[in-house]
Parts: C-alpha cells; structure tokens; sequence
C-alpha cells in the first residue's frame, strides 16, 4: 500500500508539472469575467457601516463639475426639467459621468439618484457605478432603476367568448427617487458603498439608454422607530370606527413592471365573479414574486384618524413557508415592523390578514386626503441563508474539482487515496460547510417559528453526507457525484432550494382600510354556498360553447394560431387596434390546440383560410399534396422577403413556388460556463477541432461537451446530423432530388466526424437534460438553443454573471473561414389552397411579419408576460429591435441567425432522416465502420425515394424521372428579391 501511494504522489507530481506547462489551443479568449467579489463576501470582508451623526450630501446637477474623462451631459434649465422645479442632467445612452466629491467621514453611504426616464424608452435604467475607478462589487457593475407603469384602463375589454382581457400596460413619466439596491434581494439596507475621508471620485456609466438625473444624495445611518414608537407620536387619536374601504387587488394605480397584472379566473370566493366567464379577479401572486416588485394603489381618506390594513390574499405556492412584504404609505416605512412583513402560507384558499402581531393589530395614523400605499416584494430576510448556501454550493464544487484534479476522475475502492494529505484542509472545510448548512437550516425555521420545515428539509440531508465524508474520505473520493454535480448530490439538494427560496408570491383580491376591522368580511363562502356555486358551473359546462373554430366564419378571413392563449391575446388586440381599421378587414381568430386538427380540417372541407405558427414541416408536406396556396403568386413577395435570411425560405420550396413565410427562428450556440473555463485555463473554443483538443482536460475533472445529438431520443433528426454535412460542404441529395448524395467525400468525412466524437473522443450519446448538467457544472460547455438560453436567464440566479454564449462550433475551411451553419426556421405562416380570400390573408400575412408589427408584439409580450416570454422572430429586422437580449448577446444570436444554412426539403426526406440516424447509431452503438453503415443508408433511401416520387408524380412506374425535383437553395430565394 505504501509503494502505491508513493507511486500515485509521484504520478501526481508529473501531472501537476504538465498541467502548468499546458498550452490553450488558440480560440476566442474570455471576457467579461466577474473579478471582483460580490456584495456579501465584499461586505463580510471590509465590514462597512453606513456613517453615523452625518447630515446628507446632496449634489444638485447645477453645481456639478464633471471630470475630463466624462461624456458629454446636458443641463437642463428648470423650465424644460418634466416638473422636477430644478435644473437636471440629460445623459445619454452607452455614456458615463464622472465627478469629485469631498466627503467629511470616511465610511459606508448609500447612494440615491433622482431620475426621469424619457418618454421615447420601454426599458429600465441599468447603470454601472465605481467609486475612485474601482467597482467595490460585482452587482455595482451593473444596478437597475426602474421605469414605473400602469394599466391602460381599469374597465376591461372582453374577447368573443365574453371573457375578460388583461389591459395594456403603459409607461407613469415621472421622477423618481431610488436608493441603489440588489435586484436579488431588495435589501433592507441598500448598497453600502466605502468612501475615504477627503475627495472621491464617482463615476456613474449609462449601460443603455437615455435619461435626466437630478439629484445625488449620499445618505448615512437613519435611525428607525418601531410600532410602540410611531403610536406614541398621536396620543390622543381615535381609530375612525365609521370608516371602512375596500380596494380590488387588481386596481392598483402603479406597478414596479410592466408584466404586473391580475389573473383570470372564476373563484367563487373572489370578486368579480362568474361560473363560467373568466374575470380579472385579483391581483396575480406571481408576476410580482421577484424582490423589489411592487404595486401601489391610491386611498381616499374622508376624515383623520387611525385605520387597521387588511389583505384578503392568498399564497399557495411555497408550501409551509412565508412571503416577505415592506409596506409604504406615501412611500415611506411608518416603523420597522412593515419591513419585510409575513405572510403566511394559505393552501388553496383566501386568508384575511389585518396587519399586527400576536399580541395587537397595528393602527395607522392617516389624515383626511389622498395617500399611496405601496405593497413590495423583499427577500431580505433571506439574503444571509442563501448567501451562505451559495457559498457552501461554490465551496463544494471547488472541492470537487481538485479532487478530480488529483485523481483524475478514476475510481478505486481498493487504494487509500491519502487525499488529506493533498488538500490539508478538506476534512475542515467540509465541517465547515456542514456548520454552515446547520446553521441556516435553523435560521430558516426560526424565521417562521417552526423546527422542521419541510421546503428546507433536504438542507439536513445534504448537512448528513458532509459529515459522513468528513469521516471517510477514501469513500467521498470515490462516490464524487455524491458530493457535487450528480443528483441528488449535497450541491444539488441545496440548489434545488435556493431558486424558489427567494421568490415572494402573494395573490391580492382586497385590500381593508377600516377604523373597525370586524367589519372586515370572511375570506371564503361556507359549505352551501360552495355547493350552489359549484352546481351552476357543472351545469353551464353543458350549454357553454367554448371553441367557435368548429364553425368557419363567412364573413371574416379565419386565423388559426399554434400558439397559447396568452399569445393570442395580444394579437387579437394589435388586429383590433391596427389591422382591421386600416385595412378594413374583419379577422375572426381561433387557438389551434393541436397541429392534426388542421389536417382534419383539410380533409373535411373546413379549413381556415390562413395558419400562423405552423411547424417547419408542415408547409411542405401541405404544399407537396396541394393544399396550400402558393405564395410567389402575388406581386410584391420578392419585397416581402428582403426583412429574412434566405436560407429560411428554403424548406417552404417546391420547385419554382414557395408555400410560407418564417415567422420564428430558433438559433444554436455555444454555451460556456466562465468561472469552469477559467479554472481549467482553457479559452472557448470556435470549431471541432477546438472542442477535441480540450477534451482530455474536460475528461480529466470528469467532465465533457454538449452536442445537438446528445439531446434527442433514438431518432437524431435532420437539425442535429445535417449541421455537420453543410459545415463540410457536404451533400444530402443530388440536385434533382431523385437520390441521396451521402457518398459524396466531404459528406463522408463530415459523417466520420459526427461518429468520431464520441467513438474516438468518448462524448456522451445521451445528455437527457443539458441545463441542469450546465447548471451543476458536468457540461461546463456544449451546444444549445433559445430553450437553454431562457431556462439559464430567468432560473438559475446562482449562475448570474459565471455564463455566456458564442457562435456555434464550425468546421475551418481552406480560407480560413469558420462554417458554424446551423438551421433555424421554427414555425410558419401558411394560406391554404381552398380559401376565398388569398388575397385578403396576403395582407395579414404582410402585415404581422412586418418589421413595426414584429417588434411591437416581441416587445408587448415582455411587457406584459414578463422577460421570460421572448418572441424570436424570424424578421431579423425586427429582432434587431429585440430588448429581450443584452447587446453582446444578442450580437452573438444575429450573427448564427445570420449564419443559417436550411435544410432542403424532399418528399422522402422523413425516410433520409431516419437513415442517416439509423446509419449513426450503428456506427456509434454497434461498431459498424462508417462508410458501411452510409452505404446501407444510400440504399435504403434511394429505394424510399423512388417510392414517393413515384407517388407524387416525379417518376413513372419504370423508374424514370418524368421531371426533376429541383432541391431548393437560397440562391432562388435571392433572385427572388425585389431591391
């Protein structure tokens, strides 16, 4: 054993010497790492208060003295200052201000701006901000300042069902003051920046767009007050018993975002109420979840007094466990109680809440007149637990990775690792994570008075191993995935925890303000009234017609859409508003719930007259049995055309005739986990052979690449084979389309490739999910779409800033130029053949893919769905307008959107498809030699081809073409074009 051991510390050694000494293979550098600490280790490391017995410092844009190394801002004199009274500062989009300031204490500030966001901009303000040229934290790289909204109207639209419509939401223009804060937690404290004593430089970087800034204040310490306080300062005040308000949840006058909104429903126990009609009856508990979200409603007091506040609310998602509300009124915290106040979990009911603690209900001292109350999401409570949870994630993983790195990610239960002997502190530092576990565990339970909730129960489990491992650590080593990265793992029961930790949902269907709060109905309707009320829902689901695209419409052109309801509703909306008053056409539009309606809708004579959101292979074999309306017919589709890439026309071709316009793009890019890459010293790699030269550092640490064919089932469709051909200049077809060209020497090689990474290479054949390998860092890197891209932008906060995505993986060619060709044609626009008004859905057609119309409705479903609804239109016009993507990535997405190369479709192209897959599954599953497993594919293809020609009327019975079926390019497609 000990000959092993020195043996296995000599090996070591060698290693180690020749890790130093690797060489990056040459490929794009990474950039915009994440250098500094974050706010909470920054905080625990320097340990900055906020200044005590300090007056504030309150810059005034007519006194302030830029430095040289500023953009230009403009003053703006009082008059022309939007109703802030003073002169204010218009700064630009993508500039920055810089300015000194002499400061009396040395010590920590918060910092306020006054700011106006302008009336041509939809977006939030994300500004950056360094003191004496030095970010003090990451999260200071990037701070937002909201934009303030409302609702359209308050008395609700209806659609053809009767059933209510959420109203537009639109931009409040006004100033406002916010203090910098983290938009993961909306901290009880705000970002406490370090200034010396003496002069400091602060510069404030615009990220994006325009705005006006008034003031800068620098606030120090302020003392707070809690309840027995603020009641002692109206002594004598009476509670006004004759008063008593209710306000509907959803009638705020004021949210935080755009995609705040009520839900939809027929809650008996909520109001307005209908058995059958949906109606807006309160306000939605999740789309006001995240910290920092609020509402506001406006309060009509008739006289002076004390008033109890009460909330007919609901919370049903985080079972067991509280939601953490501020309450402001008139934008203030009255005392320290309203910070962060618990609500209770309901299950699936209502619960009244009127404001108060065990012992007494809080009465609020309101003068006669109009007052803002202000209900906020907050997670500062949580900010410790998570923080320390996060740290032990990061801390485990670390581990992890050097363990791999000793080991080489081999296994072995018979040898005596001695791994203690080369990370002298693991055995400490994994107590120390347990402690920390333990500790938070306990703290979360505290929080809501409990010692064993359940949401947090895994936290005691992952507590378990680590001190398990503590105790055998020849065990852990050789049980890594128990530990990190596999399921079920000690980081993986903790990350489970933390995403739905910090959200604060909460439904709001009334709000009480009363001097007298057993006026305050209950919050549900008893047995009865339950009964009844069920009664006449189970009887008018017999007469209620729910799906009028059974019966076409003569009059109007008929839409079907493949898409939620949620997406209808804002086209239903833009055609009211834009397209039916200008071009005088009536549109009826009915959801299609399932693709194979419409071919029963063909085949019975009952079909619409145009599809929006048919899937990329359904134009083509529509079109192929003459069922859909050729759309180079009309005059001006070459000028229709000039918005897209070619390439996205190309599966819709039938000969000299195109049968649909693109209408969403997906895109595939490399995905790259910075913080890995840089562990492992290795740069993000650009083609294939990139990605086979860091291989053996990946494989080392137990990790490996994604691919497209990794994440599909036994079939591997044309999108994940094909790629490879086209990056070789390969071929599919011939170019009559009466056979496969899968011989052909590049299309070989391509194929020798696609089968050698993981033959040869060893990649994994099957990643069942790559987010969640990404996200545990077993995938550190690999190729994926847009489902990726949303799933790591709005539900993985742990890896804020540790991502980012590149061009796909290409092949180099003999210029020197990288093919990375990818398809990207997701769904279609089709007219059908037998509609009587082809001419009349050419104009819709024309005018939903239109640039304006594209970037409005992307922008609508954002506004009101919420950043997570991310319209990728196939206009690349438009997209270029898209607010859904940070510049650089949305740079990244143009240029592979840019780069699509389509696949051309035939009439046997399903049997191709699955030969080709089949052909890769033997060569990878059962060891056939490539070339083989071609040959049979080439044969088995032909002879399918042959077939469907013959059935399509391309070939007689002897096998002779009677006309070519020409494969489409993008070539036509730009002769095409009207310039």
């Amino acid at each position: 054993m000990v000959r092993k051991k020195v043996k296995f510390n000599i090996l070591f050694l060698c290693f180690a010497m020749l890790i130093n000494t690797f060489s990056a293979f040459p490929a794009m550098a990474l950039d915009n790492e994440k250098t500094e600490e974050n706010y909470f280790n920054a905080q625990k490391q320097n340990n900055v208060k906020l200044v005590e017995n300090i007056d504030d410092y309150t810059i005034n844009p007519s006194e302030l003295k830029l430095n040289p190394g500023s953009s230009k801002a403009t003053l703006i004199p009082a008059s022309e200052s939007r109703g802030y009274q003073e002169p204010i500062l218009s700064i630009k989009g993508k500039s920055k201000i810089e300015f000194d300031i002499d400061v009396k204490a040395a010590g920590g500030y918060n910092i306020v701006l006054d700011y106006f966001l302008p009336e041509t901009s939809m977006e939030d303000l994300n500004i950056s901000l360094l003191i004496n040229g030095e970010y003090q934290f990451y999260e200071s790289r990037n701070i937002k300042l909201p934009a303030s909204w409302k609702d359209s109207t308050q008395d609700y639209k209806e659609d053809d069902f009767k059933n209510q419509l959420f109203p537009s939401p639109v931009r409040i223009y006004k100033w406002q003051s916010k203090a910098l804060n983290s938009t993961i937690y909306n901290l009880k404290v705000p970002f406490i920046f370090n200034l010396k004593k003496g002069r400091n430089t602060i510069t404030i970087q615009n990220n994006d767009i325009a705005f006006y800034l008034g003031k800068i204040k620098l606030v120090g310490s302020k003392k707070t007050i809690d309840y027995s306080e603020y009641s002692k300062q109206y002594t004598g005040a009476e509670p006004a018993k004759d008063q008593y308000i209710e306000i509907e949840g959803e009638k705020y006058s004021e949210k935080s975002e755009s995609y705040i909104r009520g839900s939809k429903g027929n809650n008996q126990n909520a109001f307005p109420y209908d058995p059958v009609k949906k109606k807006i009856q309160a306000l939605d508990e999740s789309m006001w979840e995240n910290p920092g979200e609020s509402v506001s409603y406006k309060v009509n007091i008739s006289r002076d007094g004390f008033y109890y506040i009460g909330f007919k609310f609901t919370q049903d998602v985080k079972k067991d466990m509280p939601v953490f509300k501020n309450i402001y009124l008139d934008g203030k915290i009255l005392f320290d109680e309203m910070n962060g106040y618990m609500f209770n979990y309901t299950g699936m009911k209502y619960q009244n809440n009127v404001l108060g603690n065990k012992e007494q209900k809080y009465m609020f001292y309101l003068k006669k007149g109009e007052h803002t109350l202000t209900i906020e999401s907050t997670a500062s409570k949580l900010y410790n637990a998570n923080e320390n949870l996060l740290y032990v994630i990061n801390k485990l993983n670390n581990i992890a990775l050097e363990i791999k790195f000793i080991t080489g990610d081999k296994t072995d239960k018979n040898r005596d690792w001695g791994i203690d002997e080369f990370i002298p502190d693991i055995k400490k530092d994994l107590l120390q994570c347990a402690s920390i576990i333990d500790n938070e565990y306990k703290e979360l339970n505290s929080i809501v008075n409990r010692t064993n909730m359940p949401e947090v129960a895994d936290l005691k489990v992952a507590e378990e191993k680590l001190i398990k491992f503590s105790g055998n650590l020849n065990f852990m080593v050789n049980n890594l995935d128990q530990l990190s990265q596999g399921s079920g793992s000690a980081t993986d029961l903790i990350s489970l925890i933390l995403p739905e930790l910090l959200k604060q949902p909460m439904g709001i269907d009334k709000i009480y303000i009363t001097g007298d709060y057993s006026k305050i109905p209950p919050a549900n309707s008893g047995f009865l009234k339950n009964l009844y009320e069920g009664t006449r829902k189970l009887l008018a689901s017999f007469f209620e017609r729910y799906d009028k695209n059974e019966s076409k419409d003569e009059t109007k052109l008929n839409i079907w859409v493949n898409r939620p309801m949620t997406h209808i509703d804002i086209l239903r909306e833009m055609i009211n508003e834009e397209f039916e008053p200008n071009e005088h056409i009536k549109v009826n539009i009915s959801a299609m719930p399932d693709e194979q309606k419409l071919l029963l809708a063909v085949a019975s004579g009952r079909a619409p007259d145009a599809v929006l959101g048919a899937s990329s292979y359904r134009p083509f074999d529509f079109a192929l049995r003459g069922a859909l309306y050729d759309l180079r017919q009309f005059d001006d589709f070459g000028k229709v055309i000039n918005s897209f890439n070619p390439e996205m026309f190309v599966p819709y071709i039938i000969g000299d005739s195109c049968y649909a316009v693109p209408e969403t793009a997906n895109f595939n890019v490399l995905f790259y986990r910075k913080d890995i890459l840089n562990k492992l010293n290795l740069n993000v790699p650009r083609t294939w052979d990139d990605v086979i030269a860091m291989l053996p550092t990946l494989s080392r640490y137990g990790m490996s690449f994604n691919t497209l064919i990794a994440n599909v089932g036994g079939l591997k469709h044309f999108g994940t084979t094909v790629p490879f051909i086209q990056q070789y200049n390969g071929k599919v077809y011939s170019e009559d389309g009466s056979k496969v060209e899968l011989g052909d020497p590049n299309t070989v090689k391509a194929f020798k490739l696609m089968t050698n990474l993981y033959t040869r290479y060893s990649l994994p054949e099957n990643i069942q999910n790559f987010y969640d390998s990404f996200k545990r860092g077993v995938i550190p890197i690999g190729m994926s779409d847009m489902n990726t891209y949303i799933l790591l932008k709005h539900t993985a906060p742990e890896l804020e800033g540790q991502w980012g995505i590149a061009p796909a993986i290409g092949v180099k060619d003999q210029t020197g130029k990288i093919l990375n060709y990818y398809p990207s044609v997701n769904t279609g626009c089709i007219i059908m053949k037998n509609s009587k008004r082809p001419e009349d859905a050419w104009k819709f057609i024309k005018w939903w893919m239109s640039d304006n119309v594209q970037t409005s409705y992307a922008n609508d479903m954002q506004l009101r769905y919420g950043p997570e609804y991310i319209w990728n239109t196939a206009n690349l016009k438009a997209l270029e307008n898209s607010t859904a993507y940070s510049e650089d990535d949305k740079k990244v997405i143009l240029q592979q959107l840019n780069n699509t190369k389509e696949i051309p479709r035939n009439p046997a192209y399903f049997s191709v498809e699955r030969e080709l897959s089949n052909a890769w599954n033997k060569v990878v599953f059962n060891g056939v030699a490539p070339r083989t497993a071609l040959d049979q594919a080439i044969i088995i293809s032909n002879r399918e081809i042959q077939k469907k020609l013959k059935e399509f009327g391309y070939m007689d019975s002897n096998g002779k073409l009677i006309k070519p079926f020409e494969m489409a390019t993008a070539k036509k497609v730009l002769s095409w074009k009207e310039h």
